[in-house]
Formats: structure tokens, sequence, C-alpha cells
């Protein structure tokens, strides 16, 4: 209660007071508002169940903006539809002078948006995000609760909270963003809107001047520009071919890609691939969104506008801001010499500067483009530049992949040497449709090579067994480059009986930490016999061991109990967060939930890798599990 007293205080103070609703008070300049109402769609190509007009100002046909009032509705459904919103309500107060309007959730926490004073204000930005049966920050995004209230997969042991400070965006001031309130109109740029209330959810809204999609972000991939990928998992693209290829063309990724699919038309099979990709992408997400849609410039308005907005988003959302030394991403572009593309009208060339900042300039392992606004060619080759570290530990990663490939038993996610174990996954990976329990009964669950859930049942069986001869259990995360946080949990619960997760949001302050249990035998307990605690536990890192193939054995670290073997884990200490541009460019970075280390009740940052307890330097001693377990019961 005293936060929301305080917030009313302060827009008592700055503002005026909160009270009815009220006509607007229109601003100083009259401008040419005209709406429109175009198709709103899914991303499966289905008709949303409701409409968003969209309103235009001085005629820039390309810069889309909503009342706050249809926003507001818009809400409502979204998030009613949410499990985690369950029972979610969101009223809209408008000030007495008009000049004000505030979100107010049934939690009561609010946005509140200043006209007069061209800026957005949070009380509390996760509060006002957060669902409405999920704890604070809670980051499992499994449901926990059953229908019979008692706690399935992962129960919730303890956690604390220190929650974020009051968050206020200054628009048009700093950022250039543009509000108004005119003619009974609230209005704010759908991409303000989309990029900072619908992140929870990793959704967005694409605009595209003939339809309005709405769509998880990650779902936007270019299939055309993952060609290269798929003709490689399909066997027509060689390791020898790359190398050819990087010889041959090493600035120019068009260029490879072109070789690449030259290369596979030469066989039936290859062209038939290429085919089937050209078909699914006018099926897909993207090619809904962009392959019916005019291509050109951009308006000088939206130019503008979508700069200013980028570094907004930019310096709110981006997670390694103090590690890479940037105070705001204005003066960031000026440095890398990046400004003047962002700005031209030419979206391809502000594409470009979108795709060489995530992988080339921030290159930290989780940054990275997605796909194209809708006004550039979708046929037009991604030309990706990778930065220092990504080129550094890719090419070790290959020599450790090949060392690995002269053991197969090393890629068994299940295999056992005398009285040593090895549980071994390059992914956390788990289904949150999938009923376990369900499928445990019938004997129905996932391949374990393929689901971490799945796996960690089957391990946890055989080591458990009747006279079981396993003393040692290793964990081998050496070739894991991260995955999904519940399944981590998981992984980490059944080591050590519980999982203790930490991280901050960079953006507001906050920070919390988590203790969960995980019901590993899926019999509805969370008891001792859901661990293997007792045993003698290692883990096995490298510097692919990344995302939560590092926070991991970081946790291994804080708890003690399980010796680290190997080398140094490959970092990436924040969240995968998915942002868009106002110009329609899909791409993800590292999002402001970092992943921390606590000691002494100080988070840390785990960014940097964690250091093994026993080094190992020979990657043989890796893969070759007799060897290694020689090595392990040196030790014991």
């Amino acid at each position: 209660m005293k936060r929301i007293l305080a917030l009313l205080i302060a827009l008592t103070m700055m503002f005026g007071c909160v009270g009815a609703v009220a006509e607007t008070v229109p601003t100083e300049e009259t401008h040419k508002i005209e709406e429109k109402s175009i198709p709103f769609i899914l991303f499966t190509g289905d008709e949303f169940p409701a409409s968003l007009p969209l309103y235009f100002v001085d005629g820039a046909e390309d810069l889309p903006y909503v009342n706050l009032k249809d926003w507001a509705d818009f809400m409502r459904i979204m998030f009613e539809e949410e499990p985690r919103y369950a029972g979610y309500k969101l009223t809209t107060e408008v000030g007495e002078e008009g000049k004000i309007v505030t979100l107010l959730r049934e939690n009561g926490h609010m946005m509140s948006v200043d006209f007069e004073n061209s800026l957005i204000l949070w009380d509390d930005y996760l509060g006002f995000q957060q669902g409405t049966i999920t704890p604070y920050m809670d980051m499992s995004i499994l449901s926990q609760i059953d229908d019979q209230g008692q706690s399935v997969y992962l129960k919730t042991v303890s956690n604390r909270d220190r929650h974020g400070v009051l968050t206020t965006l200054k628009l048009s001031d700093y950022y250039g963003v543009h509000i108004y309130a005119q003619d009974g109109l609230y209005l704010v740029p759908l991409q303000t809107l989309s990029a900072f209330t619908l992140s929870s959810l990793n959704i967005a809204l694409y605009y595209n001047q003939n339809c309005l999609i709405i769509s998880p972000v990650e779902r936007m991939q270019n299939l055309k520009a993952q060609l290269p990928d798929i003709l490689y998992a399909n066997g027509f693209i060689t390791e020898e071919m790359i190398a050819e290829a990087e010889r041959k063309f090493p600035d120019s990724t068009e260029d490879m890609v072109n070789f690449y699919k030259e290369e596979a038309k030469k066989t039936e099979a290859g062209q038939a691939i290429i085919d089937q990709v050209e078909e699914q992408f006018k099926q897909s997400p993207y090619g809904l969104y962009a392959a019916s849609s005019p291509k050109g410039n951009r308006s000088e308005a939206l130019a503008f506008y979508g700069y200013g907005e980028l570094c907004m988003e930019l310096d709110f959302f981006y997670g390694l801001k103090s590690a890479h030394g940037i105070d705001d991403f204005d003066e960031y572009f000026i440095q890398i010499g990046s400004t003047a593309n962002l700005m031209d009208p030419d979206p391809a060339k502000a594409d470009q500067v979108i795709y060489d900042m995530t992988t080339y300039w921030l290159d930290d392992g989780h940054s990275a483009p997605i796909s194209h606004s809708y006004l550039v060619d979708t046929n037009s080759n991604d030309d990706v530049n990778f930065g220092f570290s990504t080129k550094t530990r890719e090419k070790l990663v290959r020599s450790i992949r090949a060392v690995r490939d002269e053991y197969p038993e090393a890629k068994l996610p299940y295999y056992e040497v005398g009285n040593t174990a090895y549980v071994s996954f390059d992914n956390f990976v788990m289904n949150p449709s999938i009923d376990y329990y369900a499928a445990a009964e019938k004997g129905e669950l996932p391949d374990p090579a393929a689901d971490n859930f799945s796996l960690v049942y089957y391990a946890h069986q055989q080591i458990t067994r009747e006279n079981s001869p396993i003393e040692n259990v290793v964990l081998d995360l050496s070739m894991n480059g991260g995955g999904m946080f519940p399944s981590a949990i998981w992984v980490l619960s059944w080591f050590l009986g519980e999982a203790h997760m930490s991280y901050s949001h960079t953006a507001t302050g906050a920070e919390t930490t988590f203790v969960y249990k995980a019901d590993v035998n899926f019999d509805h307990q969370f008891d001792e016999k859901d661990t293997i605690s007792d045993l003698n536990l290692f883990c096995l890192t490298s510097p692919k061991s990344f995302s939560c193939g590092n926070l991991v054995p970081w946790a291994f670290k804080a708890d003690g109990r399980v010796r680290l073997m190997g080398r140094v884990s490959g970092g990436g200490s924040c969240m995968v967060g998915f942002m868009t541009t106002a110009w329609g460019t899909s791409f993800q970075m590292s999002s402001p939930n970092r992943l921390s280390f606590v000691k002494n009740g100080a988070y840390y940052d785990v960014d940097q890798g964690v250091e093994p307890d026993i080094f190992i330097s020979n990657f043989h001693n890796f893969y070759d599990r007799k060897a290694l377990t020689d090595i392990i019961n040196g030790l014991n």
C-alpha cells in the first residue's frame, strides 16, 4: 500500500490529481489525425477476436498510433487468456485536466502516461507485468498448482524479493518519441506500447501497412534465411563445404549462402529440400507478414521515431549495458558509426545495423537477428557478421566436437562405467504441453535423448535401482549451449535436493531468489526420493557451456557439493529477450533478467563463466569415459 500511496503523491505533485474520466485537453499544436481499421490477425492466419483501431498522425502512414483506452481493452483480452493471469483486471483513469491517463492493475500496480510532459511512468514495472497467480519475478513458466491446489512438477519452497524502483521513460525530450492528447484521443505509438507492455509474454504486434499481426517474436524467423542450417542438418552441407566457403568468401555471407544452395541443387534431394523450405516460408508467420507487404523506403517520420524508439528500448531492455561500457545507445551508435544508416530511409541499411549490432558488436552469445523488416526484400540473403568472441568460441567448439565424435559412448544421454554414471545432454529442453505424470504412468515418456525430464527420470531409476553400483554421477554439460529455465531447475533439484535460482533485473534494480524442489520421480511427492545428493557428484564444463549450461555449474559452485571438472564455462548471464523495431525487424537480446551468483547476500554477474575445481587440459579425457572414471576414482 505504501508504494501506491507514494506513487499517488508523486503524481499529485508532478502532474495533478487522478480523478473521474474527463475530456482531453487539446495539445498546443493541432495535428491531422486519421483513423484506419485494418485486418487484425494471429500469426496462424486466423482473425484476432477483437479489433484494434490504428491512428496516423500528420500523414505518416507507416507509423501507427493506438488510443490508450483501446489498448487497455486489447490488454484485457490478451492477458485474460493466459493461465498465469487468471483474474486479470485493468481499468483506465483519466486525470481531471485530461493530461494523464493511468492504467491500473487489480494488484494495485499502475502505468501512467503524462501527455503534457511526455512521460510514461510505472510504480513497479515488473509488478505491472507480473501474472496474477505467480510470485514476483517467477521465471519457471511451469504451472505449479493443479486443480486440487497441489504442487506439481516444481514446488516453491521459499523466495525473497527486492522490488524494483519507480521507472520513468522520457519520451520526446530524450528519445524524440511523441505522444498526443487530441480530439478525445490519447495516442501512443503502437511500437512503444507493444514493446513495453507485452514483453512478459515475448510477443509483439507487427504492422505492415496491409494488416496487423500478433505473434511470438521467436516465431517470426525467416525460413529462407535458415536454409543453410536446414541443408546442413540434412547432410547436404558438409564441414568440408563450410571450410571451402569460408576460404572463398570470407567477407560475404550472401556469396556463402549461394554457394551452399548451388551445391545442394546438384542432387534431386537437395533441390527438394530447397523447394520445401520455399513452400513452408509462404505459410510461416514471417511469410504471412512480409511476402505481400509493400517494399521500399521508410517515411521520414518512421525513420526518426524508429531510431529514438530503438535507443529507448535498448537502454531499458539490454541487460549487459554495464558490462559493455554502454551508457546510452544513442551515444553507442555514434561510437560505432551506425547512426546514419539507422536513420536512412532505406530499411535494409537500418536492418544491417541491427544484424551487425547483435552478432558483431555486442557479440554476447545471446543477441542475434531473427528476421528483416517487411519493407526489405525477403529473397535477399542475410549478411551476418560475427564478432571475435563468437568466432573464437565456435572454432574451439568445433575442435571439441571433433574429439567427442571419436567416442560414441560420450554422445549417449546415459552411460555407465563401473561405479560411475554419466548423464549428458547438449540443451536444456522439456515440453510444457506434456502431462509427464500420465506419460510416466503409461510408460510413454518422450525419448530421453530429446527431453531432460524423461532423461532425469530414467537416469534416476537406473542410479537408484536395487543393488546399484553407482557411487559417482557426472553431469556432462561440456557441449550444452543452454535452453529452457525449468529444465535447469529440474536438474539442479535432482542433484542437490533443492534448486536455488537467483537473478536481478538490470533496468529496475529488482532482485529475487527462489528455492525449488522437483518431483523427479513423478510420484506427486517432493521428498528425498527425488534427489541423488548423497552420491559423489561432478559436472563437466567447457567454453561451450553457455547460458543455462553456465548457470547450473555456477549454482553447483555456490552450493559446494558438486565438483566442477573441465574448462572454464562459456558464460551468458542474461536470459534471452525478444525485441522488434518500429519498422518491423525482429531480433533477440540479452534481456534485463540477469542470472546471478549470490554470495554474502549480494548478486554477482556470471557472464565470465565459472572456474572448474579440477582443470582438464586434454579434451580426450573429457570423453574417454574409462579414463575420466579413473580420474574421478583417484579423487575420492
